[in-house]
């Protein structure tokens, strides 16, 4: 339904209770989504930081030893494959617009809303019901960048250890 139609309807209260109840429902679990998606970055992210440094380490103290000098590309190339996963989790972590649970004050503060009698409410959670489904189509596309960085980011840990021997052996 558009907002006209909504506005020129006759809305069945209990209806109207229950889309609304269903829509901040389906929101919320978007948002539940996002915070665990953001939990599961910023997790791998340190873990993905501390194996990059190690590797970077370990990459210059083969440069330094003559005996090891030919592992100094191998630990070095691994690591800045951890370094770029670590990119894509920051990427994952970046702040983005999400839909909100609530709706805007301004909506409810209006002439015949706020004052009006009781059968305002169920027109009025029609109206929220349809934001609604902007704010749920807004978070799952959000959830769905943030899992493809994440995904992203966790193939290159997945492929950095066959990366690292195969350059072993080359080098």
């Amino acid at each position: 339904m558009t907002l006209a139609e909504i506005q020129s309807a006759t809305i069945n209260p209990l209806i109207a209770r229950e889309a609304y109840e269903h829509a901040a429902k389906r929101l919320d679990d978007a948002l539940q989504t996002k915070a665990a998606f953001e939990q599961k970055a910023f997790t791998l992210f340190g873990g993905y930081l501390t194996i990059s440094l190690a590797l970077l380490a370990a990459s210059g103290a083969a440069y330094d030893s003559q005996r090891l000098r030919h592992l100094f590309i191998p630990f070095l190339v691994t690591g800045i494959i951890f370094v770029v996963g670590d990119i894509m989790f920051m990427v994952a972590l970046k702040a983005r617009n999400y839909g909100a649970l609530a709706s805007h004050p301004d909506m409810w503060l209006n002439t015949g809303v706020i004052d009006g009698p009781d059968s305002v409410l169920p027109t009025m959670l029609a109206y929220i019901t349809f934001y609604h489904q902007e704010r749920i189509d807004t978070s799952v596309a959000r959830n769905e960048a943030k899992a493809k960085w994440i995904e992203s980011g966790i193939w290159l840990g997945i492929v950095a250890p066959a990366i690292f021997i195969v350059l072993v052996v080359i080098f």
